[in-house]
């Protein structure tokens, strides 16, 4: 594949995605952030400012890798479908904690500690207004949307137990990063839920094929999963400097790194050039360029076309071939008759030639 071509793919799935943070659209992530941060506001009277949702599909036999073991750890009984799951690292549970018990949270690190189903207990209504206003959330902004209603359930001891009280083979995992107070701490919430199975078809009459509709190539590359990193700048360092690092340090970056971001693939290569922005509240880059050549603006609903190639301003100067009757011929030197080639090496090394 061709850079250009490159280009107008990772440009597709740009604009695929985009919707999903559209204000006027809803999607799972905006559905838990809305739910999140007015829960969070409405029980507590807490400040949180969710900064990142991820999501990912992970297999049954991938669940003790994607939560952890530290943290508090839930199940969550739904109707009709089966269990989902939720963790709360040690720095969301103790910020929850801390507002209920103190009235604010605590800026600082917290000690990973033992959850407890006290722990449980006090979480536990703040988890069911969250999965209840995604329901709401949802079923408002997709049409056809069929509320499952999960509720905190019981506590589990480790992912060990967990696993085997999940049944679903595939799982949604949304993992929210928000900040807690007035930035007092960033604390990270999972949560699982079965894939929602696929809604039947209405009989039209025809008959179908076994296997399906089977996607094509352009429906494959755009749902690709893509991992992509943003480097804000690069700052060079002894190694003293490094291993000195403490949480709460400040690295100083150039202000200008804000307009000249870099959009990096997972082997490192730089993908696009980016700015770093907001947008409905998130944090955002906008694709400036590619590795290659500036990134065409699409409008909705367009398809990028390969851009023509054009040749260089400035030609390479063309090469200058001798031609073979050019190349002055080889003089051979003549070879004496008397010339003795054992008797050379015999008088430098000392060597006689064999004779059988």
């Amino acid at each position: 594949m061709g850079s250009q071509d490159q280009n107008s793919v990772i440009h597709r799935k740009a604009q695929a995605a985009r919707g999903g943070f559209d204000s006027r659209l809803m999607s799972p992530a905006r559905a838990l952030r809305l739910s999140l941060a007015r829960t969070a506001d409405t029980m507590f009277d807490l400040a949180l400012t969710v900064v990142t949702v991820e999501q990912l599909r992970v297999p049954l036999s991938d669940l003790a890798k994607a939560l952890g073991e530290e943290g508090l750890l839930l199940l969550l009984e739904g109707e009709n479908t089966p269990r989902g799951a939720l963790s709360l690292d040690p720095q969301f549970l103790s910020g929850l904690i801390e507002v209920q018990t103190t009235g604010a949270v605590r800026s600082g690190v917290a000690k990973p500690r033992p959850a407890t189903r006290t722990d449980a207990a006090m979480v536990a209504p703040l988890i069911n207004a969250l999965l209840s206003g995604y329901d709401e959330q949802m079923a408002g902004g997709v049409e056809g949307y069929q509320p499952r209603k999960f509720e905190y359930g019981d506590m589990v001891e480790d992912t060990r137990s967990l696993s085997l009280a999940m049944t679903a083979p595939d799982y949604d995992l949304f993992r929210i990063t928000a900040d807690l107070g007035p930035g007092a701490k960033t604390g990270c919430l999972s949560l699982l839920l079965p894939v929602a199975p696929p809604k039947a078809a209405k009989p039209s009459g025809k008959k179908t094929t076994a296997t399906g509709a089977q996607p094509g190539l352009r429906d494959v590359a755009i749902n690709a999963p893509v991992v992509l990193d943003v480097a804000l700048a690069r700052v060079s360092l002894q190694l003293k400097d490094i291993w000195a690092f403490k949480p709460g340090m400040l690295v100083p970056v150039s202000p200008d790194c804000l307009g000249t971001a870099q959009v990096l693939g997972t082997t490192g290569h730089l993908v696009a050039e980016a700015r770093l922005g907001q947008m409905n509240g998130w944090r955002a880059v906008r694709l400036v360029s590619s590795a290659a050549a500036p990134l065409p603006d699409i409008a909705p609903g367009e398809h990028a076309e390969v851009p023509e190639i054009t040749p260089p301003a400035k030609p390479a100067p063309a090469m200058k071939v001798r031609k073979v009757t050019d190349i002055p011929e080889a003089v051979e030197q003549p070879i004496a008759s008397d010339f003795d080639p054992y008797a050379e090496m015999g008088a430098e090394g000392g060597l006689v030639p064999y004779e059988s």
